[in-house]
């Protein structure tokens, strides 16, 4: 077998063995260099090999190196080195540590890259970033491992420079669109067989994390529906009155205000890819971490043309997914708004391609969370909020 088939083996068997992986595995661009004294890797999806040095591995052993370099390149452990001021001095030490973070999702049974560190090595338990094996770990006493610039961004004597149209690498922008790319796929994957390792999980969720700040924009639309709920007090005996003094034989009630009652409808029909769901689902985590929605008065409907039963879930990845039909939000609007109890809230997360009701019944208000480059139009009921994939601002209406 030849060296170039090798390659075109190694990476086919990547492709197999971690599918979510496979857009970034067939960006590289793989380039021939004695020097190399295995695999590394640039910030450009440029794989160096060294041939010689590999003639003799299983494909399976190349294959891993390859896993191993997207686990860098997407993970972005150069520009990460570059943010903590990795010095050159300490280049072995974050190699180790990065490695380690990568190799905790290696699948079982498959062996780790040759001389990379695992995380017992480095004294650490499994399941930590790079930064906390660097900063927390041990170093190892005999450690000569170097991937390349792509784990650390320091060039080294094999890359190749950057810039010219026919150099192959790919720049910053198709490299953007290849990490989000692959952060949906992994979600999806999950979704789908619910094998995808911890650590490539939390890295998807943390790249669909939304780009654009309308969080800021969302808390308004929220605020003014939440007032109204949360600012119609009602009094309480739960807790005497601080106007309560031990002389009155009179428990005076105090005044408290109620929590508000939110349901979330999620669009999981055709019509939201797989990208436009990540998102969303990412939206859901942003929503209940930072807006300050209790748990207990958070329900989520999932809908396409038919509405799922609510669930109460701590984070989007617990959630029970059904969709991938047409769409009738309507449904899911009416399901909401008949689940008992009611809600004062309706969050409506969806691309906005599907019929609405001509209304809402009295008290309840909806804000749309439109996920599309080009959302339609919506009805004069529903408040919106524009979150387009670009980075562009999102809109209140």
């Amino acid at each position: 077998m030849s060296s170039e088939e090798r390659i075109v083996a190694a990476r086919l068997w990547a492709a197999y063995n971690y599918p979510y992986l496979a857009s970034a595995l067939f960006a590289m661009r793989f380039i021939s260099d004695e020097t190399v004294g295995g695999v590394a890797g640039d910030e450009y999806f440029r794989i160096y090999v060294d041939h010689f040095e590999t003639r003799d591995w299983e494909i399976e052993m190349l294959g891993v190196e390859l896993v191993h370099q997207v686990g860098h390149l997407l993970r972005g452990h150069a520009t990460r080195a570059r943010e903590i001021g990795i010095k050159e001095a300490e280049l072995t030490h974050w190699i180790d540590a990065s490695d380690a973070e990568i190799n905790d999702d290696l699948d079982a049974g498959h062996p780790a890259p040759l001389d990379s560190a695992a995380a017992e090595e480095l004294g650490m338990p499994n399941s930590l970033f790079g930064e906390e094996y660097f900063f927390q770990g041990i170093q190892r006493a005999e450690s000569s491992r170097d991937c390349g610039s792509s784990a650390h961004g320091n060039p080294r004597s094999w890359d190749e420079s950057y810039g010219d149209d026919d150099d192959g690498g790919i720049g910053s922008e198709e490299r953007d669109l290849i990490q989000r790319r692959v952060a949906s796929e992994t979600v999806a994957h999950h979704r789908s067989y619910g094998s995808t390792p911890g650590g490539w999980l939390r890295w998807a969720n943390r790249v669909l994390e939304p780009r654009v700040d309308w969080r800021k924009e969302l808390r308004a639309s929220l605020h003014r529906g939440i007032t109204e709920v949360t600012g119609a007090v009602d009094y309480s005996y739960q807790r005497p009155s601080r106007r309560w003094s031990n002389s009155s034989k009179v428990i005076l009630p105090s005044l408290r205000s109620r929590h508000p009652e939110i349901s979330i409808l999620l669009d999981t029909s055709a019509s939201m890819s797989e990208e436009l769901l990540g998102q969303a689902l990412a939206e859901i985590d942003g929503l209940m971490s930072t807006v300050g929605i209790r748990f207990n008065c958070l329900k989520i409907f999932t809908c396409d043309s038919v509405v799922g039963k609510p669930q109460r879930v701590r984070r989007s990845s617990d959630l029970n997914l059904i969709g991938g039909g047409g769409t009738d939000l309507a449904q899911g609007i009416d399901a909401a708004v008949q689940s008992q109890p009611t809600a004062d809230l309706l969050i409506i997360i969806t691309d906005g391609f599907t019929p609405w009701p001509e209304s809402l019944p009295n008290g309840i208000r909806a804000v749309a969370v439109l996920i599309n480059e080009d959302p339609p139009a919506t009805p004069e009921w529903l408040h919106r909020v524009e979150i387009r994939e670009a980075e562009t601002a999102s809109q209140v209406t």
